[in-house]
């Protein structure tokens, strides 16, 4: 048999190979019972509003950050965030997908809206936390898909809500340093109340969702500015 022809025997062996191969599936953490009736709750919303107050520091505790945000969503992908208290009142973006916002600033440039990347310092948080980390469906996501561990346990009334804490620990640590992460999951809509990040023994943010009405028919033409 010829060089060429060896070649090309060992070629195909491997593209053979190749094919059968399965990919390597997505990571995907072990899911604790209220983290299923999180995603089972979350599969019936079609869009939701809601208020969230938040509380969040820099690593070093240097800077903080004290706001509170409306908040509207439409699933798949579009969401409207309004900083209603706190440093930047007044600024507001819109979000369908993909990599840019619809955004203008409070005060008196609250008239110029502009398209920015969702990036863009102005249109995150103290932390970079974009506009779609609002939404249930991103923890969802978040709890279920950064490698680590899930542990839940009993958690604190909160708004006169019995709920479950379901305590992520991300192994590594996150791009930002968070080492836990905490959802309190109500236990009658099964949906988030709180989330606290932490960095070390350090709580570095904090989200409380109030006022959360579930489908109250917003449409994705709901969602502008």
């Amino acid at each position: 048999m010829t060089k060429i022809s060896m070649l090309s025997l060992r070629a195909a062996a491997v593209l053979a190979l190749a094919a059968t191969a399965v990919a390597p599936a997505a990571a995907e953490n072990k899911a604790t019972p209220a983290m299923t009736a999180f995603s089972t709750a979350w599969a019936a919303v079609h869009d939701y509003s809601e208020n969230i107050v938040t509380h969040e520091t820099t690593n070093d505790g240097k800077q903080t950050q004290d706001r509170t945000y409306s908040y509207e969503f439409v699933k798949p992908t579009s969401a409207l965030i309004q900083i209603t208290d706190g440093p930047g009142k007044g600024g507001g973006a819109a979000w369908h997908g993909g990599d840019q916002v619809k955004g203008h600033q409070g005060g008196f440039l609250s008239g110029i809206k502009m398209m920015i990347p969702k990036s863009d310092p102005r249109a995150t948080s103290l932390r970079g936390d974009q506009i779609e980390v609002a939404s249930f469906g991103y923890d969802l996501d978040h709890f279920m898909n950064t490698p680590g561990t899930l542990s839940e346990a009993p958690g604190p009334t909160l708004d006169g809500q019995a709920t479950t804490a379901v305590t992520l620990t991300p192994s590594p640590a996150e791009a930002n340093g968070v080492t836990r992460e905490v959802l309190d999951i109500s236990n009658s809509t099964h949906l988030p109340v709180k989330r606290e990040q932490y960095v070390g023994a350090a709580l570095v943010k904090s989200e409380e969702f109030k006022d959360v009405k579930l489908n109250p028919g917003l449409t994705v033409k709901d969602i502008n500015l």
